[in-house]
Formats: structure tokens, sequence, C-alpha cells
């Protein structure tokens, strides 16, 4: 088959070791095909001390019928900075590895924001950090959806785990929930049961906007026990 990279230019210039084959996505990360990410910066109080970067994230299911998810989850730098050394810590050099986890490596090592001369909380800083980040969740994600790494273990289970852990925040349920939703098309009576929970929520709420996940498993729980 034909060579296959993550298209990701930013970083082209790294050494990036390229599959020659192609598998089907895992369970695990083909509902990350469906997800939009997208960084901010936000400061509620006024104080660039206090700035925090916030994930904005839209997942379209594949079936047209069901409706977008849309989150927020926000976090100070440091916690960008410990994810990061977890990410270099499962993507270390020494596994046996078929995939382009060397080249990753060194993307994530070498393009997390550095130490900057103007003032740590500058306008200027926060805003290149947010750029610098915003590309890094999407090279990331860009890579655990590439076909031609599907056979690399670490990558497809603990990295694409570490990603989906930061993403979701204090929401565990959602990837299991998208993961569900981008069955649909070859698990029918799921995807209805998912469906009639949805359908079954109040007028009042309008999914096709931002939907509180809190809020959804919520409600899809009194579905479940509606059901028993």
């Amino acid at each position: 088959m034909g060579i296959i990279s993550t298209p990701v230019t930013n970083f082209s210039g790294h050494y990036r070791k390229r599959a020659s084959f192609s598998a089907d996505l895992s369970q695990s990360t083909a509902w990350l095909e469906h997800l939009h990410l997208n960084i901010r910066s936000i400061n509620a109080n006024g104080k660039l001390s206090k700035v925090q970067y916030q994930v904005q994230a839209t997942y379209t299911p594949p079936c047209c019928q069901d409706p977008e998810l849309v989150w927020t989850v926000s976090r100070p730098f440091n916690a960008y900075r410990h994810f990061r050394k977890q990410l270099l810590k499962n993507l270390q050099r020494g596994h046996a590895c078929p995939a382009e986890c060397k080249w990753l490596y060194t993307v994530i090592k070498n393009h997390f924001p550095k130490p900057n001369l103007l003032p740590i909380y500058s306008s200027r800083v926060v805003e290149a950090r947010r750029q610098s980040l915003t590309r890094l969740l999407r090279t990331l994600q860009a890579s655990l959806v590439n076909r031609g790494n599907q056979r690399c273990n670490v990558l497809v289970h603990s990295v694409s785990r570490a990603f989906a852990t930061f993403i979701v925040g204090d929401n565990p349920q959602l990837p299991e929930l998208m993961m569900t939703l981008s069955e649909c098309s070859s698990d029918q009576s799921t995807r209805t049961s998912v469906t009639s929970f949805m359908s079954g929520c109040s007028d009042e709420e309008d999914y096709s906007k931002d939907v509180s996940p809190s809020r959804l498993f919520q409600m899809q729980k009194q579905q479940e026990i509606l059901q028993v």
C-alpha cells in the first residue's frame, strides 16, 4: 500500500517514520475522527496570572440525525506541562513501534511552548502559548486517527487514553458515548437506543447547540432506570 503519514506541515522538518500499511481505526481512536478541537485563553478575573487555556471540543456523529456534542475544559498552563510529561513518558523510545511515535515524541518535546524573555503573563506570551498548544493537540489527534499508526499498542491504547482523559475533563463517560454514536452504521439498535434517549429530552433543550455533558449523562441514567 502507499505511504501513510500524519499530514501536519508545521513539524515536517523532523524525522518521521512512515508506516507502509493501513489498518482500520480501533474503537478507542475512531471517535476522535469526528472531533474538532480548538483552544482559547480565558481570563475571567482580569488578572493575566490567572489565565487558563480552554479546550473547546465539538463532536459531530457520523449519523446526521444524531446531535452534536459540545463541551469545554479549562486548565492552567501547568496542567498542559504535566500532560506533556505524561505523553513523553508513554512515547519514550524503547518500545517496538511500527508507527511514527519517534517523530511524535520529537514534536511534543521540541514544540511545547518554551520560556520567554517577555514577562511570563504578557498578552503576547499567552497568545503564543495558545497557538502552540492548539497545534500540539491537533497534531496528536491526527496521529491517533492515522490509519498507518493503528498497529502501535502504545499509541492506540496508552496515548489515546491519556489524550481522551485530558480533553474530556470531568466527563469520563463522553468517549464511551461517542464511540457508541460512531458505531451507528454497524449497530443500528444501539444507535436507536441512544437516539431514543436524546428524543426523550425536553423540547426546550436544543442539543444542536452547546450541550452540558454532565446534564447529558444525568438524563441518560434516568432513561436507563426507566427501561429497567
